[in-house]
C-alpha cells in the first residue's frame, strides 16, 4: 500500500479531451482537468470562476441574427456596433444605448459573410455582394454608414455584361449566325469583338441594328437562347482626343464610328500612354473626359491601341469580401469573379486605387496556387497575410522591404485552409480557425524553418471546439482569454500566454445560446460583449449582454436604493425565470421573477440578480510511477484534500459543502468576509481506476482557487 501527497500546482493545461485521458506520459496531463466549465484557467496557475454578464439591451429582432463589431478610436472613445437585419445600433463603453440607429445594406443573413477593418474613426466594411462601406463617428452623437466614396476604383477591359436573353440562330460552329439581342445593344464599333456567354464564343462581323447582329462562332454555344451573356474588348475604331493636357483638364474624345454608350460614363480611357475618366456622354461618337495622367499626344489612336476599361468592383463581378490596412494601404481581395487578386490602394490614400507603377501607386496582383481558392480574410504579422479555403499566403517586398507595384514576393506556406471566422491577432501570431472549425491554429514566423508555420492550438483539447467555431473574440487584459463560440451556443474559451507556455481551454455555458462576441477596451481592460439567445415565458429573445466581474450571474442587472428596498424591478427581460439574487453581499433564496419583480425577506440597499450559472471543475486521475509500475487500474482512496483559494466564498468538493463562514462575531445578514488559506476535507471514498474530485461553485460569489493537494492511498 502507497500513501502518497501529491500537488497539482496549476491548471495552466486546461480542460484535456476525453481522446486524452489515458495520456498519462504527458506532461500537460499533470496540469489538466477533466472538466472546467463557467471558469477559466489564468496564467498564474489557478482556476477562476467566469465573471457574469450584466443586460445591455434586447437586440432589436428577437427572431433574426445579429452580430456585434468594435468600434474603437481609442480607449476612452470605444464602442459597440450591433449589425442586425438592415440596420446599425450603436452602444456606449458602459452598456448604455446611444439612441443611434443607422439604414444598413446588410441583411441578417449575410452578417456571418462580413468582414471588417477600422483605421482612426473609419471602418471599412466589406461584404461580397454589397459595395464596400464606411462607418463613421463624427461625433458621439452624429454617425454615417454610406457606400465609400472612392477616388478611383480598380479597372479592367472586361467589355460589358448584359442581364438579358440573347437568341443566335445557330449555336453550333459556323459563319453567318446572327444573334438577336432583347434590348439595344449593338453599335458599329462592335464589329470584331466578342460574344461571350457561357462556354460560348462568337465574333461579331457586322451589326445590322441595335438589337440584331451577324457572328462567327467560334465555340459552340449550350443553347439558342442565353439569360445573360457579355460584349469583351473595347469600341473596334480610331480615338481622337481634342487635346493632351493639362492634367484635371476636360477633353473631348471622338470615335471614327459610333461606339460610345451612355453607360461608358465614370469609366476610364487608357490611350496614348495617358489615363482619362469619362464624364459626359454627347452622342455614340462624343464623349468628354477628365485627364488623370498625361497622354503623350493627341493624335488619334486605332482600334486595339486604346481601351475602355471599367471598375472590377460591380454587381455582375461582385465586391471584395476581405481587407486591412498594411504599410499605409488599404488592401482588399476576395471578390467572387476575382477570387485570388488583391488590390492595395496607393500609399496614404486609401480610397485611390489608381494603377501605377511608381513606389507609391496602387497594385493589383494574383495569389498564384495549384487551385483556386477565394481569399476569405486579410491579416498581417510582419507582412501580409492572405487566408483562402485551401492555404494561408505571406506577401511581402523582402527583407525589409515595403510592397510596391515592382516588389511583390507571396508565398504559399501552408495549406490548412481557414473558415469565415475572422482571425484575431494575438502577440506576434494570427489565430483562425481551420476550414472545417474545429481546428484553431496560430500562424507566426518560424525562425528555425525561415518560413511561416500554424501550429495546432486545440490539439489535446480539440472537443473544446465541438460544433465548430462561428465566432471569436480576444480579451487582452485583465486575463488574456480568447473567446470562442460555437455553433451549438457553448462558449468556449482559451487562456493564452506562448511566453509562460499556457494553453488552457474551457468552457463556457448559460441558459440559453451564445451567438456572437465582441471585445472593446476600457480604462480596466478589455470588456467582453456578446449576444445570447435565451427563451423568456417560451418565447425566443435575443439579449446583447456584457461580462463583468461586478456581477456573478448572467443576464444580470445591477441596483441600488438609497432607503433600501424588500421589491425589485427592472426584471422584465427574465420573466417568468428563478434568479440568483446578492443583496448586500449576501445570497438570498432564489425568486421567480413575476410581472417584472422579485421580493426578498428584507431590506437591501444594493443588490445584484440574474440567471445562476454553475462553476465546475473536475480533476484527473493522478499517475504515480512506483516499484510496481502505474498506478492507473488500482484501487485508489483520497484519504484528506486540502485546497488552497484566493479570495473565495463558499465551494462543495464531490457533493460535501466546504464551511467558509463560523458563527459569532460575523452577523449572518452581512456579507461573508472574502477566504484566503487552504481548507481541508478528510474521509472520501475507495474507488477502482481513479481518484478524481468535483470541485463545484454553484453560488453568485467569488471562487479563485489556485492547487489542490490530495494525500491518496494507492492498493494493488
Amino acid at each position: 500500500m502507497a500513501r502518497l501527497t501529491l500537488n497539482q500546482t496549476n491548471f495552466t493545461a486546461g480542460e484535456v479531451s476525453p481522446r486524452m485521458l489515458g495520456r498519462v506520459d504527458i506532461a500537460r496531463y499533470q496540469n489538466g482537468a477533466e472538466i472546467i466549465e463557467n471558469a477559466w484557467p489564468v496564467i498564474h496557475g489557478g482556476c477562476v470562476r467566469r465573471d457574469g454578464t450584466l443586460m445591455c439591451a434586447p437586440a432589436k429582432f428577437p427572431d433574426k441574427n445579429c452580430r456585434l463589431i468594435p468600434y474603437v478610436f481609442n480607449t476612452s472613445q470605444a464602442y459597440m456596433v450591433e449589425f442586425g437585419d438592415l440596420y446599425v445600433r450603436i452602444f456606449f463603453a458602459d452598456g448604455s444605448y446611444s439612441g443611434i440607429e443607422l439604414v444598413s445594406p446588410y441583411s441578417h443573413t449575410m452578417l456571418d459573410r462580413m468582414d471588417y477593418v477600422q483605421g482612426a474613426d473609419t471602418m471599412f466594411i466589406f461584404n461580397t455582394t454589397v459595395p464596400i462601406h464606411r462607418l463613421r463617428r463624427i461625433t458621439n452623437t452624429e454617425w454615417s454608414l454610406a457606400p465609400a466614396p472612392f477616388v478611383t476604383k480598380p479597372f479592367d477591359e472586361k467589355g460589358i455584361d448584359f442581364l438579358t436573353l440573347f437568341t443566335i440562330s445557330a449555336p453550333t460552329v459556323g459563319v453567318g449566325r446572327t444573334v438577336t439581342a432583347a434590348e439595344p445593344a449593338f453599335l458599329d464599333a462592335d464589329v470584331g469583338r466578342e460574344i461571350w456567354s457561357g462556354g460560348g464564343v462568337a465574333k461579331v462581323t457586322a451589326v445590322t441594328s441595335a438589337t440584331v447582329a451577324t457572328v462567327e462562332v467560334v465555340n459552340a454555344f449550350s443553347a439558342t437562347t442565353r439569360p445573360t451573356w457579355s460584349l469583351k474588348g473595347s469600341p473596334q475604331t480610331t480615338n481622337t482626343l481634342s487635346a493632351f493636357s493639362p492634367v484635371g483638364g476636360v477633353v473631348t474624345m471622338t470615335l471614327g464610328v459610333p461606339g460610345w454608350r451612355s453607360s461608358d460614363v465614370g469609366k476610364f480611357v487608357k490611350i496614348n500612354g495617358g489615363l482619362l475618366e469619362v464624364t459626359v456622354y454627347t452622342s455614340p461618337t462624343v464623349v468628354s473626359g477628365v485627364i488623370r495622367t498625361a497622354p503623350t499626344s493627341a493624335v488619334a489612336s486605332p482600334a486595339n491601341a486604346w481601351s475602355l476599361e471599367s471598375s472590377v468592383w460591380n454587381d455582375v463581378d461582385g465586391y471584395p469580401g476581405a481587407g486591412t490596412l498594411y504599410e499605409q494601404r488599404l488592401a482588399l481581395g476576395g471578390s467572387p469573379n476575382f477570387p485570388q487578386t488583391i488590390w492595395e490602394s496607393r500609399t496614404g490614400e486609401y480610397l485611390n486605387f489608381e494603377l501605377g507603377t511608381k513606389d507609391d501607386d496602387a497594385i493589383s496582383y494574383n495569389l498564384s496556387s495549384d487551385q483556386i481558392n477565394p481569399i476569405l480574410h486579410i491579416g498581417q504579422i510582419n507582412a501580409l497575410i492572405p487566408l483562402t479555403y485551401g492555404g494561408e499566403f505571406t506577401v511581402s517586398g523582402g527583407v525589409e522591404k515595403a510592397i510596391t507595384p515592382t516588389n511583390i514576393r507571396a508565398k504559399n506556406p501552408s495549406v490548412y485552409g481557414c473558415n469565415r471566422v475572422r482571425p484575431v491577432r494575438i502577440g506576434n501570431e494570427l489565430y483562425f480557425v481551420q476550414r472545417a472549425g474545429r481546428k484553431l491554429r496560430a500562424m507566426a514566423y518560424k525562425y528555425d524553418s525561415d518560413t511561416f508555420g500554424s501550429p495546432d492550438m486545440s490539439v489535446l483539447s480539440e472537443h473544446a471546439t465541438k460544433s465548430g467555431i462561428v465566432d471569436m473574440a480576444y480579451q487582452q487584459e485583465p486575463e488574456s482569454i480568447l473567446y470562442l463560440v460555437r455553433a451549438d451556443g457553448v462558449m468556449a474559451t482559451m487562456t493564452v500566454d506562448r511566453d509562460q507556455d499556457v494553453i488552457g481551454w474551457a468552457r463556457q455555458t448559460t441558459d440559453g445560446a451564445f451567438e456572437s462576441a465582441a471585445a472593446i477596451p476600457t480604462g480596466n481592460g478589455d470588456q467582453v460583449w456578446t449576444v445570447v439567445r435565451r427563451t423568456i415565458n417560451g418565447q425566443n429573445v435575443r439579449y446583447i449582454e456584457r461580462f463583468t466581474a461586478d456581477v456573478r450571474v448572467d443576464s444580470g442587472v445591477n441596483a441600488t436604493s438609497v432607503e433600501g428596498a424588500t421589491v425589485w424591478g427592472g426584471l422584465g427581460h427574465l420573466e417568468g425565470k428563478m434568479v440568483d439574487i446578492v443583496a448586500d453581499g449576501v445570497v438570498m433564496q432564489q425568486q421567480l421573477v413575476t410581472a417584472g419583480q422579485v421580493t426578498i425577506p428584507r431590506k437591501a440597499f444594493a443588490t445584484s440578480i440574474g440567471l445562476n450559472f454553475k462553476t465546475r471543475i473536475k480533476t484527473l486521475t493522478p499517475e504515480v510511477s512506483g516499484n510496481t509500475g502505474s498506478a492507473q487500474g488500482n484501487s485508489m482512496r483520497i484519504g484528506e484534500v486540502t485546497l488552497r483559494f484566493l479570495e473565495t466564498i463558499g465551494c462543495k468538493i464531490n457533493g460535501q459543502t466546504i464551511a467558509f463562514r463560523d458563527l459569532g462575531p460575523q452577523i449572518l445578514d452581512k456579507p461573508p468576509v472574502l477566504f484566503t488559506g487552504v481548507h481541508r476535507l478528510e474521509n472520501l471514498a475507495w474507488d477502482r481506476g481513479q481518484a478524481t474530485l468535483e470541485i463545484v461553485q454553484d453560488q453568485p460569489l467569488p471562487f479563485h482557487l489556485l492547487n489542490v493537494i490530495k494525500k491518496i492511498t494507492i492498493n494493488d
